[in-house]
Parts: structure tokens; sequence; C-alpha cells
């Protein structure tokens, strides 16, 4: 059996932190190299924190190619999102997880409604694969929750974190196609199941 990849949680620290992640993007459009860039892009005043932010953000960015980064350099707001939920997707494997094997089953019954309980089942199920589930403190695996509802509202899958309704994602044709083009398999990450998948390739 494979080894499963390790969940890495130093997204709690991050959020999705949407124009920040468009302003990176930018910089690589206009020539920047990744590791190049600086965290005094950023422009924050705690540089402990500015520096892990931009940490996360250099690691969402790599994991997009030159066509998604454009798009989410010179998009609408919508596509910005759209690429940052990707980003997330392709980064964190405890966010890409949550999203296609709980977000997207709901959504396939016509239910809505995200509860604790959805999480808490998810995370239950994680732990004999994920050990590091079980070795976090109590703190962290409160943060890792919350940081997760956030960036879920953020990038637009869903209405509120209070409330927890979840929003199918209508894709741009542009998202869509940049998706496409690296691997159609990666439009489970908006909710797509196999069937209009395999209509569209």
């Amino acid at each position: 059996m494979a080894t499963q990849t390790k969940y890495r949680f130093s997204f709690t620290g991050a959020s999705a932190m949407i124009p920040e992640f468009i302003k990176v993007a930018q910089l690589v459009v206009e020539g920047a190299q990744v590791d190049e860039l600086d965290d005094k892009t950023m422009g924050r005043e705690k540089l402990e924190t500015n520096r892990r932010q931009f940490r996360e953000l250099k690691h969402r960015i790599k994991n997009l190619t030159l066509h998604q980064i454009e798009i989410l350099a010179t998009g609408n707001i919508e596509e910005q999102k759209q690429i940052t939920h990707l980003a997330l997707c392709k980064t964190y494997g405890i966010y890409k997880d949550f999203v296609t094997e709980v977000i997207a089953e709901k959504v396939q019954v016509f239910d809505y409604s995200l509860t604790d309980l959805d999480y808490n089942t998810f995370i239950s199920s994680k732990k004999i694969d994920h050990p590091e589930l079980e070795d976090s403190a109590p703190t962290t695996q409160k943060k890792v929750k919350q940081v997760i509802f956030r960036m879920l509202k953020q990038v637009g899958l869903l209405n509120s974190v209070s409330e927890a309704v979840i929003q199918t994602p209508m894709l741009h044709s542009g998202v869509e196609q940049a998706v496409i083009s690296e691997d159609p398999n990666l439009l489970t990450y908006f909710l797509y199941d196999q069937n209009r998948i395999d209509e569209l390739v």
C-alpha cells in the first residue's frame, strides 16, 4: 500500500490571503522567480508572521501552471478565487480531501449544509492514515478546522463560516480550460462528478 503523504497544517497561519496571492502571481507574470521573491513584498509589520505567510504563498504558487498563474494575476475576482482554491487543494492534502470526499459527496445528494459533524467524522476517518491528526495539540486541531472553513468561505465554496451553506462553483471557461489542460481530474476540486468530467474530455 502506498504511503500517505503527511498532512501539512502550516496554512493555519495564513488562510487564503487572496489579495496577497494575486500580488505574488503578478510579480511572477512580470518575470520574477518565485524563489527570489522577498517577503517584504507583503508589506506587513510583523516580520515573523510575514515570513511564515509568504512562505505559504510561495508553496502555493509553485503548484500552479503558468497559465493558471496568469489567470490569478489578471482575471476577475471570481476567477482569482477559483485559482486560489485550486492552489489550496494542490498544496494541502487535508483541504483537498475535505473538499473532494465530504463537500463533493454532499453536493451529489443535494445536501448543501456543512456541519461540525461532517468535519469531525472526516477527521476521525483520516486518523488511521494520518497519525499527525492524533498527535497534534487540541489547539492546533481547532485552528485547522477554523482555517479550513474560513478558506472555503474566502474562495466562495461556503456562503459564511457560521451558516456553512455549500455554494457550487460556476467555473469560468478560462479557469476550466486551464485545469483541464493540466489534468481533467482536478475538476473534482470544483465538485465536478466523473460523468461531467468525461463529457468535457
